[in-house]
C-alpha cells in the first residue's frame, strides 16, 4: 500500500494556474499573462482545435524580461519562434492557447476569434470552471491572478 501512495504522489504534477486571458487589440487576439513567483511563461503555443491535423503557432523565451501581454502570432522581442504552421486566424475555427512555464503551467483558453473581437474595451477571455470560458474585465482578470500567486 507504501508503494501505491507514494506512485500516487510521484505522478501529481502541479495544477495549472489561471493566470492568462485573451484581449483584443487592433482587431488581434492578444495574450494577457500574470507572470509572478509561481509562474514564468518559457513557451506559448496556440493551435487550432480541428481540423486535424492541428496548425500551431509556438514561441520559446531567450531573454528574462517579465511579459505581460503578447500579440498572437506576432513574437514580442525576447522570444523565438519555434513552429508556425499556423499564419492567420480565420472565423469559425476554434483556437487554443497555453502558457508553459518551468514549474507550473497556465489553464489553456480555447476561443474563437468572432468571440474575442467582440469583447468590450476592458473585457478578457478566460477559462472557466472545466471547460466554459467567459468574459470578466481585466480588473477581475488581475485580481484572480494575484491571489493565485
Amino acid at each position: 500500500m507504501t508503494l501505491a501512495a507514494l506512485a500516487g504522489l510521484a505522478a501529481c504534477t502541479p495544477a495549472d494556474k489561471p493566470l492568462t486571458a485573451i484581449r483584443v487589440v487592433n482587431g488581434q487576439p492578444v495574450l494577457v499573462v500574470a507572470e509572478c513567483a509561481v509562474f514564468t511563461a518559457t513557451r506559448i503555443a496556440v493551435f487550432t482545435e480541428d481540423p486535424a491535423p492541428p496548425a500551431k503557432w509556438a514561441i520559446e523565451r531567450e531573454g528574462t524580461e517579465q511579459l505581460a501581454a503578447v500579440t498572437l502570432l506576432q513574437p514580442p522581442p525576447g522570444w523565438n519562434v519555434a513552429e508556425q504552421s499556423l499564419a492567420a486566424f480565420e472565423p469559425d475555427i476554434e483556437y487554443a492557447v497555453t502558457a508553459y512555464g518551468d514549474h507550473n503551467d497556465a489553464e489553456p483558453i480555447d476561443f474563437a476569434l468572432d468571440e474575442v473581437t467582440g469583447l468590450g474595451p476592458d473585457q478578457v477571455l478566460v477559462s472557466g470552471a472545466g471547460t466554459k470560458r467567459k468574459a470578466v474585465t481585466e480588473t477581475a482578470f488581475r485580481d484572480r491572478a494575484k491571489k493565485t500567486c
